[in-house]
């Protein structure tokens, strides 16, 4: 029997009773509400005693993920009471669901949660969205207007921007589940880099530059000035100020093209930024990311390159600025840090992985702040292996899809519903002060396994009628998403979900059910990608074919993985990787290393390396990406250590 005394409305006990009556308990561990979970005093107990040398702290949290690795008590305060906090959101989630659609549904909602048929992502907390792109822009117009008793005006310098933005980012970051998008901190920065050059080398009250015997101002060291400055944020934006972790930024660099149609628009004291000082920021900036990660492994801001790219009559796609091309191969050689985004001038990447298009959503000043002021409110994952399981074959396959998207809108619906709630209560301030736009945030379906559905009903995406039947599920989602974007009157898209922990859990409950239809072993995780990172056979050229076919179907966003054992030692070749990658359809993608740091701190690049090139002693720490940003291995769950690291294939350069 399990219990609860909490003062949930009877009919929510009485569900939460029938289905742990009805299902194994084992799966209520995963879902991370077993009554062992919600114990807060047994929990704490196991939490200063467990902790073999061997495990990580994504082994022990109900919500783990990669960018986590504390064991002390500011984990323990954020991660422990993350059990009664899902339950919590379940009913809230649950009530609003029976007030909007009747009881019926919100049973079948939460069952279909917990037995794996959907992952709603981050459901430990319903009331706060998912991701935003926010436009460090309004900072440099309103400063910080959230401060509390603080009255933060608008920062005059350079100085002042980036500390706004650190601050800003604390609050952000806090007030939502996903990525804080910072995209265009470079450009607004550059005006401030700007004002530096006008006021004779000062930065508010900070000489930053003095005078050559000629009198001549100094400008080697404005950029110098610039160059610590921003290797200061990019420490900054790495500290754990998020609860127990650091916070998912995100910045962008640009292509001229881009920069073409954004920077105009950026006017700071009447005057928007050059284009050549944004330039040599973006290169400074990139100089120090590189410089930064020589020293010491960092994660964050994920820095994307948005290249512009040209659609010929005859669909073959094409690079339009080739020096900045260069620049993104040069700066991507040592550590392969760089995400690359190949869009149309219409359309930019932000926050983790998602895309926005003009046409998707009007935008707030004429397009000046790209593709800033967009996110997703929440994200529903559709398990398609549970769904392919189910099916007798293909057909009945697509039927089954549109019911399960339906229900993904639903849930949205209703976590936007609370979210307004919230936003009316002066909750979640930041769209009250006009920071965030609740109208600009897509309610995101996502899939997961995609690979291992289609495998199970006999199709191999690694073939061309494999990859037509990949296109007609991903086109069936689409087709739903659409009739739901109109009946609810809000954007939605579709994501292939990062799916750090949905793709173990969801493998998980359905082995435990018997969903599997696999030929010998039930995997022990499913693919984020659209062909797993551990499937023999597959080469670098495969990967870009197949995600150039189906890339511009998730308009929510997917990464293409492409391991690369070795360093790449000529730009050229990094060049035309990237070259090749565009012109075969890629959006989203990035060139992956497997980086090492040895005991004396040495980061060096190569897959299954012992020893340090260096200094010939031993690896203590290797990096790479879990879900399109750079992790320690060690930091992984479990199963993601043990079946998916030791088994990723990489090709050498």
């Amino acid at each position: 029997m399990i219990a609860y005394s909490q003062s949930y409305d009877p009919e929510f006990c009485e569900l939460m009773e029938r289905l742990f009556e009805e299902y194994p308990e084992e799966l209520f561990r995963i879902e991370g509400i077993h009554p062992d979970q919600l114990d807060l005093h047994q929990v704490s107990r196991d939490f200063f005693k467990r902790r073999p040398i061997e495990t990580a702290t994504a082994d022990h949290s109900i919500d783990g993920n990669a960018n986590v690795s504390g064991k002390d008590v500011i984990t323990f305060n954020y991660d422990v009471p993350k059990a009664l906090m899902k339950m919590n959101s379940l009913y809230n989630l649950w009530n609003v669901l029976r007030e909007k659609g009747g009881k019926k549904e919100a049973d079948i909602i939460i069952e279909s949660e917990i037995m794996g048929l959907i992952y709603i992502n981050d459901a430990w907390d319903v009331g706060r969205p998912y991701c935003f792109n926010y436009s460090t822009y309004d900072i440099a117009l309103e400063g910080l207007p959230m401060g509390g008793r603080l009255e933060v005006d608008p920062p005059k310098t350079l100085f002042a921007f980036l500390r706004q933005v650190e601050q800003f980012t604390v609050y952000a970051a806090n007030s939502t589940l996903g990525a804080t998008g910072l995209a265009d901190l470079l450009i607004v920065a550059s005006r401030y880099v700007d004002k530096i050059f006008e006021n004779d080398g000062m930065d508010g009250h900070i000489r930053v530059a003095g005078h050559d015997p000629l009198g001549d101002l100094r400008t080697e060291d404005i950029w110098r000035y610039v160059h610590e400055s921003l290797t200061s944020l990019i420490y900054t934006l790495n500290w754990e100020f998020r609860g127990n972790q650091s916070p998912f930024t995100n910045v962008s660099v640009y292509d001229r093209h881009f920069l073409e149609q954004l920077a105009p628009t950026y006017v700071i004291e009447g005057k928007a930024p050059r284009m050549g000082t944004i330039e040599l920021v973006q290169d400074i900036f990139l100089a120090a990311y590189n410089e930064t990660l020589s020293r010491t492994p960092i994660t964050f801001p994920v820095v994307t390159a948005c290249f512009s790219v040209e659609q010929g009559s005859d669909d073959t796609r094409t690079i339009k600025d080739q020096w900045f091309l260069e620049k993104i191969a040069k700066a991507n050689l040592k550590y392969g840090f760089i995400n690359i985004y190949c869009g149309e001038s219409s359309t930019l990447s932000s926050c983790c992985r998602l895309r926005s298009s003009v046409s998707d959503l009007g935008y707030a000043n004429s397009f000046g702040a790209g593709s800033t002021k967009i996110g997703s409110l929440g994200v529903v994952t559709l398990n398609l292996p549970k769904l392919a399981g189910a099916s007798v074959d293909f057909e009945e396959f697509l039927r089954f899809i549109a019911p399960v998207v339906r229900m993904a809108a639903t849930i949205n619906a209703a976590k936007r519903d609370f979210i307004k709630d919230r936003i009316a209560r002066g909750a979640l301030p930041l769209y009250t002060l006009g920071f965030m736009d609740l109208s600009r945030q897509y309610s995101t379906c996502g899939f997961t396994g995609l690979y291992e559905a289609l495998a199970m009903l006999g199709h191999d995406m690694r073939t061309d009628e494999g990859l037509e039947a990949a296109e007609r599920v991903l086109a069936a989602i689409n087709a739903e998403n659409a009739k739901m974007a109109k009946k609810y009157g809000t954007p939605h898209n579709m994501e292939q979900v990062p799916g750090e922990s949905s793709a173990v859990k969801l493998a998980r409950k359905d082995a435990l059910l018997g969903y599997e239809l696999h030929e010998g072993d039930a995997p022990a995780l499913y693919s984020n990608q659209f062909l797993p990172l551990w499937t023999e056979g597959v080469d670098v050229l495969d990967r870009i074919r197949v995600q150039g076919r189906l890339d511009s179907l998730c308009t929510g966003g997917a990464i293409c993985h492409l391991n690369i054992g070795s360093e790449i030692a000529d730009a050229a070749v990094m060049k035309a990787l990237i070259v090749h990658a565009a012109e075969s359809g890629v959006v989203y993608f990035a060139v992956n290393y497997q980086i090492n740091r040895c005991a004396d701190g040495h980061m060096t690049v190569g897959h299954n390396a012992a020893a340090c090139p260096i200094c010939k002693k031993p690896i203590t720490d290797v990096y790479t990406r879990v879900v399109g940003f750079l992790t320690n291995t060690k930091h992984w769950n479990k199963t993601r250590r043990e079946h998916d690291w030791p088994e990723r294939k990489f090709a050498h350069a």
